[in-house]
């Protein structure tokens, strides 16, 4: 009876959707298409029902129309207001022919659109935050931006990135997903002007055309690009002060006509700062609490620059070619004093003072080439091969002293150290769009990616005036991974007030790591199923609930299992685990929202979560990180936006998320089930004020949190800013973490596993900066778009 009533309810729905049907369209001038159209359909009264804007071919089409009586106008500045005739619509789909617009008599050249994005928008599957009107984000980097998003935390000591709770997160680029191990990301993120970014996309549940990677989701940022016909772009700079000078431009140019379209952006930032590291560690031993303390002043220079650019072809009516191009080169550089201090037993202290210099630099050069085309106006087809090449350097230099307290022996040791590691990646897509109704349409593909990378360590210590090579950290591997995936989606309105996306997703991964000892020391073949499903109902044009489910894996990276030994200091070290398994995620999510406020329950239960870094002691007391498989993670939480105007010219955007989290250990010698109770909270006020000027005043507070086995400390952080618009210029001054409370403290104390450690780095996050941007190009009627600042953005010039 239940598999009866199921059956008859969905034929019900799908009877009620087919009894709905759709007007398509046209709008030209008497020489081109007017991709700029606003297109409104009225009931016969000349009341609204609804507007779309038209696409890059002048196309529209209203979706779920019932039968009745109605009329179509539209209209573009510069051109003569247009109203059909009346337009019975009975049970067919109906096409009109096409309208043609006619050019006003009056020429006016220069038109000024404001219409201001909000600062947060909620979509069916992902959290959009329009980087473009926060004054605060002018002249930060986009990883700044990010620490200051809902729900995000930004673990910048272990260069990690968590999602509501969540550390399996995946960074895309214009559609296209970052193949590095998240911690060289946000290293490139930290130095990522945010002022060529137009938003960031918080996808907590991706639909299946996208890797199934990250148990907490993706984070797609997009680029700046415009649709307009002509050529425009913008540029800026950045006077900065952190502990020292903060540098910065960047630059975009966009040109496009009817069938060529090309762009470029360019950002380039100086950050000279000093960063402060603290680390403690006890531990018992036959009765003697041992005791190690850390402390370093780590003076650094980070130079980063970063390119970004496409060419799009439209060779045919139905067909184009984007090629696109990227460049990235980071070099940090780091002059250290550390001082480590070893109470290993009650007649033994080591004393031990280091002067360390480092050098990491990040290159990168991709490219790619894609095909889109049209066979016919239901159906579209997407080709697409991308090629990345990456390479790090990353020597270091340490000359010590080392005082034998109790026997005053004083010793020295230098240590030189040279790491390598090229990285390589082979893309290919081939993705099928086919809409067989504006109620239904499929979306099907097949993805190859195959890596290879090799790691090359080299270590020697200075012996009798000559380099000897360390055979304990000094090592040689390298990894081959190839994966393979096919999918297929669909979208489904079973009615004017339904919207179904579901997908279904296959992932078949193969890993291999070897030594020249071994060749096959990790060597794994596995393949996983990923469904995903969100559905959205209309109660009325301003509420609506929201369901979403999904599944999803976050793999090892390599420097999570590769068998290396990197040293922090003489009693520290960080190391991978070849035992590491891949986590697997399902979470549900349940959202209601009217108006301006949006609120969601979530739940997610991870399975062999990765926690990086965890902190354990070997047999020689040594503190020892790497990363580690929890048995699971389970994460429950309550999401709360709200935005509202205090008065017309102030609005304040607020942002809660509530979390409980409980996980269970996996690895340690007496397993352990930790509880976590936290909250994660953003307010942002926008203030208008006369004469072109504007404040913003916000803060953001995250409570105590699980990191693994440890506790990531509360944080929190007050931030402001002015600004003054000047024509087609805008000046910023603005200042991040006024009172300095943003530092970054773990803590883990397991008395059970004989486990206590604690670790402080400030990172000297207050950041006063003044910013000026301004943009340039053609702002003539013809080439502007007009459309709601809540619209989904055009296609970019290059996905």
């Amino acid at each position: 009876m239940k598999i009866l009533i199921l059956i008859m309810s969905f034929l019900c729905l799908t009877i009620y959707s087919f009894c709905q049907v759709a007007i398509h369209g046209k709008i030209k001038d008497q020489r081109q298409n007017l991709s700029s159209a606003t297109v409104v359909l009225l009931r016969s009264d000349s009341s609204v029902i609804k507007s779309v804007a038209a696409d890059n071919d002048g196309g529209f089409i209203f979706e779920n129309v019932q039968p009745g009586h109605y009329l179509v106008s539209s209209s573009v500045v510069g051109y003569s207001k247009f109203v059909s005739g009346d337009i019975p619509v009975e049970n067919k789909d109906i096409t009109l022919k096409d309208i043609i617009l006619q050019e006003a008599t009056t020429e006016l050249n220069v038109v000024t659109v404001k219409a201001k994005k909000p600062l947060f928008e909620q979509k069916i599957d992902r959290l959009v935050v329009n980087v473009q009107s926060s004054i605060t984000s002018s002249g930060s980097t986009v990883l700044d931006v990010l620490q200051k998003s809902p729900g995000i935390v930004v673990n910048r000591q272990n260069n990690t990135i968590a999602m509501n709770g969540k550390s399996g997160v995946k960074i895309m680029i214009n559609g296209k997903l970052i193949e590095l191990p998240l911690e060289v990301v946000v290293q490139m993120l930290d130095g990522m002007s945010a002022s060529n970014v137009e938003k960031i996309e918080l996808i907590t549940s991706p639909p299946a055309k996208y890797d199934a990677e990250g148990n907490a989701g993706i984070i797609h940022i997009v680029m700046k690009g415009t649709a307009d016909i002509g050529t425009n772009g913008s540029f800026g700079v950045t006077l900065g002060y952190r502990w020292a000078e903060n540098l910065g431009g960047n630059f975009n140019i966009n040109h496009r006509s009817n069938r060529f379209a090309l762009f470029i952006d360019y950002s380039v930032l100086r950050n000279h700062n000093l960063h402060l590291f603290k680390m403690t560690k006890e531990s018992l031993e036959n009765g003697f609490t041992q005791n190690v303390a850390d402390h370093s002043h780590r003076e650094n220079i980070t130079t980063q620059q970063n390119v970004n650019a496409g060419i799009e072809w439209k060779f045919t009516k139905n067909s184009l070619i984007n090629v696109s191009f990227t460049g990235y080169r980071r070099n940090w550089d780091m002059n250290a004093l550390a001082n480590d201090v070893n109470h290993a037993a009650i007649d033994s202290t080591v004393i031990t003072n280091m002067n360390i210099h480092e050098s990491n630099i990040w290159q990168s050069a991709t490219a790619g080439i894609g095909l889109q085309t049209r066979p016919d106006q239901k159906t579209e087809l997407n080709f697409s091969v991308d090629y990345l090449y990456y390479h790090n350097d990353n020597p270091s230099q340490y000359d010590n002293n080392i005082l034998y307290q109790q026997n005053n022996i004083n010793a020295n040791s230098k240590i030189d150290l040279q790491k390598e590691t090229p990285i390589r990646f082979v893309i290919a897509n081939a993705d099928y769009k086919h809409v067989y109704s504006p109620l239904f349409s499929i979306e099907a593909g097949v993805k190859g990616v195959t890596s290879s990378l090799t790691n090359n360590v080299l270590t020697q210590n200075l012996e009798n005036n000559g380099w000897v090579t360390d055979p304990v950290f000094t090592s040689y591997s390298d990894l081959s991974e190839q994966v393979a995936a096919a999918y297929v989606s669909t979208k489904w309105n079973p009615g004017m007030q339904w919207q179904v996306n579901a997908g279904l997703r296959y992932e078949y991964t193969h890993t291999s790591i070897g030594t020249p000892a071994q060749k096959n020391l990790v060597n794994r073949k596995y393949g996983n199923l990923f469904p995903t499903i969100s559905t959205k109902k209309d109660l009325d044009s301003k509420k609506d609930l929201e369901f979403s489910y999904s599944r999803r894996i976050s793999r090892p990276t390599y420097n999570d299992i590769a068998p290396f030994v990197f040293f922090w200091g003489p009693n520290t070290f960080s190391s991978g685990n070849t035992a590491l398994l891949p986590a697997i995620s399902d979470a549900v999510k349940a959202g209601y929202h009217v108006k301006r406020w949006i609120i969601s329950l979530q739940f997610s239960h991870s399975k062999n979560e990765i926690s990086m870094l965890q902190p354990e002691s070997d047999s020689q007391s040594n503190l020892i990180y790497r990363s580690q498989n929890l048995k699971y993670l389970n994460t429950i939480g309550l999401v709360n936006s709200l935005s509202f105007n205090v008065a017309s010219w102030w609005e304040v955007q607020t942002n809660l998320t509530a979390q409980y989290l409980v996980a269970q250990t996996l690895h340690l010698q007496n397993n352990e089930t930790i509880h976590n109770y936290g909250v994660n909270v953003n307010v942002i006020n926008s203030i208008k004020l006369p004469k072109d000027f504007a404040i913003e005043l916000s803060g953001m507070y995250q409570s105590k949190t699980l990191w693994g086995i440890s506790e990531f400390l509360a944080v929190g952080s007050l931030n402001a800013g002015i600004q003054k618009k000047m024509g087609k210029g805008v000046l910023r001054l603005s200042i991040d973490d006024i009172f300095n409370t943003n530092n970054w403290k773990l803590k883990t104390n397991l008395p059970g596993n004989n486990l206590k450690s604690y670790f402080d780095y400030d990172f000297h996050t207050r950041y006063a900066r003044l910013t000026y941007t301004r943009s340039f190009g053609n702002n003539k009627l013809q080439s502007v778009k007009l459309k709601s600042g809540a619209d989904e953005e055009k296609a970019r010039v290059a996905n």
